[in-house]
């Protein structure tokens, strides 16, 4: 604990440097690049297509709810670079946790409003642990490319399947002390979001199954409620069994690679 405790520290000041030596415009052009550069004519496409949607429900559709709008543009750009391993997907996850906390206590969704307070936590964790994998050696800069995907365990496994259990009941139990009608279906997101959250954090590729069963009960949590949010579970779903395969084939990439460096 205490030498995990002094690596924290450690990783703490090599990014504050880093963050010194950049500058403030020096992050700003950092993220601009992370976020639109270095992209292929595929990528842009394929988030075009996403956000296509959306953008058509909001200006054509007649549904005039710009914080809805707004809430479902960033959270589909922000998984889409996810997918691609982009560690600026926690700056558009922020705005986006901003945005949909607003419209979870104007729906009165008191289990999405917990969820998202964990959510805007974890932005910081898992951009830390982003930041801290991509680094080789103090001189390294802060830029994250090629996000290498890992795969879980046997116990990996039970104790994600135990995480998701113990929260579901435990909120469950939580919103049925408040009131809730439906406390148990509620909580029922929370258990799968925060299991993906921290194998997302830890950059597993199994975080796209968890994040595919949070995107099933979500769709029918807001059917009727809020369209632009309804919608944007829906396009998560189509991100997400995207994100699964590519990262999936990442995976075997990776493991190609180093059988062939081993033989050599």
């Amino acid at each position: 604990m205490t030498r995990k405790a002094i690596n924290i520290w450690d990783n703490l000041k090599w990014l504050t440097l880093e963050a010194r030596r950049l500058g403030f415009l020096g992050i700003l052009r950092g993220l601009w690049d992370d976020l639109f550069c270095h992209r292929t004519l595929g990528q842009w496409l394929y988030l075009l297509a996403l956000c296509l949607p959306t953008m058509l429900l909001e200006f054509i559709g007649g549904t005039r709810d710009l914080a809805g709008f707004a809430a479902a543009l960033t959270g589909i750009l922000c998984v889409i670079f996810v997918a691609e391993g982009r560690i600026s997907n926690y700056f558009i996850g922020f705005i986006h946790e901003m945005l949909y906390l607003y419209l979870s206590f104007e729906n009165m969704y008191y289990g999405e409003v917990l969820t998202t307070l964990f959510f805007t936590v974890m932005q910081f964790v898992g951009a830390y642990y982003w930041l801290i994998g991509h680094r080789e050696g103090q001189e390294k800069q802060a830029q994250v490319k090629d996000v290498k995907s890992r795969k879980l365990t046997p116990l990996g496994w039970m104790k994600s399947f135990g995480i998701t259990i113990v929260v579901w009941l435990l909120f469950g139990f939580i919103y049925k002390s408040i009131g809730s009608h439906r406390p148990f279906w509620d909580s029922s997101t929370d258990g799968t979001n925060w299991s993906g959250q921290f194998l997302q954090t830890g950059m597993y590729s199994e975080q796209w199954l968890f994040w595919i069963a949070t995107n099933v009960l979500s769709i029918f949590l807001w059917w009727g409620a809020e369209p632009h949010v309804m919608l944007m579970y829906i396009i998560y779903m189509i991100n997400s069994i995207v994100g699964w395969v590519k990262w999936e084939k990442d995976l075997k990439l990776s493991h190609w690679y180093i059988f062939v460096a081993k033989t050599l």
